[in-house]
């Protein structure tokens, strides 16, 4: 049996350039439909909103640095510790690419943090290439209005609290796992309000 002859130098050009081509016609459909998406959220001014503390980053170290220094619980002093020990924070991967995805399709990015402002400025410039907001919510209540009155369209929580406020101000609520390492208290009780829960982000 003979085998199939092989193809030409030119047929081989053009198979190649047909190939990329097809690609590119792939990549710029892809372009327009992302230019489409970023343009018109962009245009609505729409928001994602994050919990910081077991929620973008696994915090634990910074408190237990400031409960080491003797300060009193939440205090300002307490706060100001906490807030400029955050290079002991850990970063939460899956948490923090889902803030970028929502960031290249247009979306602003407002952090929460139920905590004091003090010693807050490294803190705040470290998160300002993501985060066009960084809101110290002194209660609940606090957290409430800043969802009310923004355009938000998701927000990411890790405490039963933010799930909450997230449902009372009618934005999209989504669970963050916390770490198993974490040792701060606040109310958690994944799927108890039946809200979806973003994969992987207990790590």
């Amino acid at each position: 049996m003979n085998a199939p002859p092989k193809p030409s130098p030119l047929q081989l050009l053009d198979a190649f350039i047909k190939k990329w081509l097809n690609r590119l016609k792939v990549f710029c459909m892809l372009a327009a439909t992302w230019a489409v998406f970023f343009s018109v959220f962009t245009l609505l001014g729409l928001r994602a909103g994050y919990e910081y503390d077991d929620g973008l980053r696994y915090t634990t170290p910074a408190y237990q640095a400031a409960q080491k220094a003797k300060a009193a619980p939440f205090s300002e002093d307490f706060w100001s510790l906490v807030n400029r020990d955050h290079k002991l924070e850990r970063t939460k991967p899956a948490v923090w690419l889902s803030a970028w995805f929502f960031r290249a399709f247009g979306f602003k990015i407002d952090i929460f943090c139920q905590r004091g402002p003090g010693g807050s400025e490294g803190l705040v410039r470290d998160w300002r290439p993501l985060a066009d907001a960084f809101h110290f919510t002194p209660d609940e209540d606090h957290k409430y209005q800043l969802l009310e009155k923004g355009r938000y369209a998701v927000y990411f929580a890790a405490s039963d609290g933010g799930i909450i406020q997230a449902r009372k101000a009618g934005v999209w609520a989504v669970r963050i796992r916390k770490s198993a390492k974490s040792a701060l208290r606040h109310e958690y009780n994944p799927r108890k309000f039946k809200e979806p829960v973003l994969p992987l982000s207990e790590f």
